[in-house]
């Protein structure tokens, strides 16, 4: 991970209300030091989201998510780390500065990369505008899109020429190997460098921060592939975005639903046409970082693919995703072998809208698909492939009985059914600290240093780190020892950082000094066992090895530690 000054980062918390931050995204309401609302990373019914904003940290007691105003950030718009601090210190007047030079390279590239779509898309979106962008502009007109939707999704054009944006990213100092890099050129076997888009209407793909990462581009001739994608990049993953999801933001968020449609003409129309709630997989099955993106925004997701059986068969696998993550999804059914572009163009919206009404339940739409023509063996497999998908556990008690009653048998049967790979993702997902014996002790000390940070010297004095009895516990308290509190956020995994958020924003029970004196008669005694233990072992070392001095010496040393010396 990039390692950015924790002086900026402080900065930028400074600098943004958190409060304020959330409330772009949630409804909150204040009750004392809190603000409770309905949370956005799961369908929430009773608000258990919480705001800390004293101690700068957010909680939902239902879910578990948890985090700083960064993670906040990052998840509800389904950033990386290091893209949401470079959005949110840009908004906060923060110029950010690196401890690392590795990381800087990183960020330098990234950067280039960046500069390289922007000039592509500048270059695209003013030949689509020129006099050689007509026979462009009349294909947009003829498929009945508008201006206001060229300018919306910043449509453009590219010759069809095989050097043409290579001189344009040269004009401005690059490379054609950093062309190829950015995914804008293609390189062949001999190491001939060209343009990928050559006679295409260019559809740019933006981030969540409106950044353009890449394109795609469609021919308006007769050709193969009708359709390109730039290459992977380091800004640019294909599984990882969704066209149009950055025009649909505010609508998604507003709404709490998505229509998810296949490509870019689909969405295209549906944001012409009202829709303006949709976007789009890019090219190839839906992935499970695109369904997370989706999470952070919306509860319900309507898919919109073709009607054919490919399509059917895309739909089911995507409802299959969506269910797991703990979303809604529902399956618009369109026409036989009609996609709905062509759908809006002809009937309009209204016949759309009555399809909307009419949609399938995700869930029952799965189980009619499964049980046509699949036998009981293939039906059993997907049943238990699907709850070793699971992103919680705890929707394994939703939908058990949903599965006994839509596939027709017990729920008894379903549970026996399931393998030992879903027993083992059980076992492994509840390896935490929330365990009893030694994990439980361990939970117990390090949630008092977490809610009481003035204790950590006194702590590290009596010598916890040997208290505690699980790795996990140790690699947690480093992590305490290592970094300030409003600065470590983005060093622990969500496990530890459910656990870190939950102590620390918790209310005080009762007199930090009365847990105190318990926690340090428990060090006292930990301390007085590891030396007995300590010099028995050494103890019958010396006899073994007839070391009489060291023996006696031994022997006093422990007659010492009996007396409490």
């Amino acid at each position: 991970m990039p390692k950015i000054d924790s002086k900026d980062i402080e900065n930028i918390k400074q600098n943004i209300d958190f409060v304020s931050l959330v409330q772009r995204y949630v409804d909150l309401k204040q009750s004392g030091e809190r603000w409770w609302g309905l949370c956005p990373f799961h369908q929430d019914v009773n608000p258990s989201f919480n705001v800390h904003p004293e101690k700068g940290f957010y909680y939902c007691f239902a879910c578990n998510a948890s985090g700083d105003l960064i993670d906040f950030y990052s998840g509800i718009n389904g950033l990386e780390f290091l893209d949401a601090v470079q959005d949110l210190a840009q908004e906060a007047g923060v110029k950010l500065s690196f401890t690392s030079g590795s990381s800087s390279r990183n960020t330098s590239q990234r950067s280039e990369c960046l500069q390289m779509q922007a000039i592509a898309q500048d270059y695209f979106s003013g030949l689509l505008k020129s006099d050689e962008g007509r026979k462009a502009r009349d294909y947009l007109k003829n498929r009945g899109i508008n201006q206001e939707v060229i300018k919306t999704f910043g449509l453009g054009w590219s010759l069809d020429y095989w050097q043409d944006l290579k001189k344009q990213l040269g004009k401005y100092g690059f490379s054609p190997e950093q062309g190829v890099q950015a995914g804008l050129l293609s390189q062949n076997k001999a190491g001939k460098t060209y343009d990928r888009f050559r006679g295409r209407i260019t559809f740019p793909i933006y981030d969540l921060s409106g950044r353009v990462i890449a394109f795609g581009g469609r021919l308006i001739e007769d050709g193969d592939p009708k359709y390109l994608n730039s290459s992977e990049s380091v800004v640019f993953k294909k599984g990882d975005h969704l066209y149009g999801l950055y025009q649909a933001r505010k609508d998604v968020t507003q709404s709490k639903e998505v229509f998810l449609t296949e490509g870019y003409a689909d969405v295209i129309t549906m944001y012409q046409f009202g829709y303006t709630n949709s976007c789009g997989v890019l090219g190839t099955a839906l992935t499970k970082k695109q369904v997370q993106r989706l999470s952070g925004l919306c509860r319900r997701v309507y898919l919109v693919f073709d009607g054919d059986w490919a399509g059917q068969q895309a739909a089911m696998r995507s409802a299959e995703m969506i269910l797991s993550s703990g979303l809604e999804a529902r399956v618009v059914k369109m026409p036989w072998e009609q996609d709905v572009d062509s759908l809006l163009k002809n009937k309009g919206s209204k016949e759309f809208d009555t399809l909307v009404k009419d949609s399938e339940d995700g869930l029952a739409f799965c189980f009619r698909m499964i049980t046509y023509n699949n036998s009981p063996q293939d039906i059993m497999k997907w049943a238990v492939n699907f709850f070793k998908n699971l992103s919680d556990l705890s929707l394994r008690a939703y939908y058990l009985p949903r599965f006994a009653k839509g596939l027709n048998i017990s729920e008894a049967e379903l549970r026996e059914s399931l393998d030992s790979k879903v027993k083992e993702q059980e076992k492994t997902q509840k390896e935490d600290l929330h365990v009893s014996g030694t994990a439980q002790r361990d939970r117990e000390l390090l949630q008092f240093a977490i809610r009481y940070p003035e204790y950590l010297n006194i702590l590290r004095n009596y010598d916890i780190k040997s208290a505690l009895g699980t790795s996990k516990g140790k690699r947690l308290w480093d992590k305490l020892e290592q970094y300030n509190y409003k600065e470590i956020s983005p060093y622990l995994d969500e496990g530890e950082k459910q656990f870190f958020v939950q102590s620390y924003i918790k209310e005080d029970e009762k007199d930090p000094e009365v847990i105190w004196r318990d926690i340090k008669d428990f060090l006292i005694k930990h301390r007085y066992r590891r030396r007995k233990k300590a010099v028995l072992e050494s103890l019958k070392k010396a006899e073994q090895q007839g070391d009489q001095q060291e023996v006696t010496n031994l022997l006093q040393e422990y007659s010492n530690i009996l007396k409490g010396g």
